[in-house]
């Protein structure tokens, strides 16, 4: 049987888009220091040219990289695999004053080649990312951004962007998670199989 959510749950509709691949971002704070943060709300909107759009909170909290973003113009998209699992619920945390999440969470910085902030060189992919437009939509903001860079590993990736060996491709999948007041759980999926078919015009 199908049920209808209640006009007040329509909020947990976000839910039905998992599970989800988190990217990490990575920014530059204003004191030139650097900061990293997990994020699922990511999408291609253009082909040509290029461009991602990325959504981030900007209510009942703004998110740094929100703040680091609108005020550098600049960000990198960071690709990682499931080894990275733990590292990424880390840097999900609210970082205290005078912490630094791209350090707390054990990344490696790598540098960029067209933007300032560095790429976390774990990670298998990095899109460097050049902002268009900033749109608040409700209690997050629209970011949209021109891809302007793009490095891989070349054991994970071809140049075309797909699969170097599917077996050994172990992308981060995402599924649910839950916050507690000193903990949060989180349930993830880890690739252990893949298969390709072929559906020619006209099979139903």
């Amino acid at each position: 049987m199908k049920r209808r959510l209640n006009k007040e749950a329509l909020d947990n509709s976000v839910f039905l888009y998992q599970p989800s691949r988190p990217i990490l971002c990575s920014t530059k704070n204003e004191d030139g220091t650097d900061h990293a943060a997990p994020f699922s709300w990511i999408n291609p909107v253009s082909i040509d040219p290029p461009r991602l759009a990325l959504a981030l909170m900007n209510s009942p909290k703004r998110q740094r990289s929100l703040d680091n973003i609108e005020r550098t113009g600049q960000f990198v998209i960071n690709f990682p695999d499931s080894a990275l699992y733990k590292k990424l619920v880390i840097a999900s945390y609210w970082q205290n004053f005078g912490e630094n999440k791209f350090d707390r969470s054990g990344f490696t910085r790598r540098k960029s080649r067209v933007v300032e902030p560095e790429s976390i060189d774990q990670c298998y992919a990095h899109a460097e990312c050049k902002l268009v437009r900033a749109m608040p939509m409700g209690d997050h903001t629209f970011l949209v951004a021109d891809v302007v860079s793009v490095s891989y590993d070349d054991s994970v990736l071809s140049p075309s962007g797909k699969p170097a060996d599917l077996p050994e491709f172990r992308p981060c999948i995402h599924i649910q998670n839950y916050d507690f007041p000193e903990t949060q759980v989180h349930m993830l999926a880890e690739l252990d199989s893949s298969y390709i078919i072929q559906v020619l015009q006209g099979d139903s």
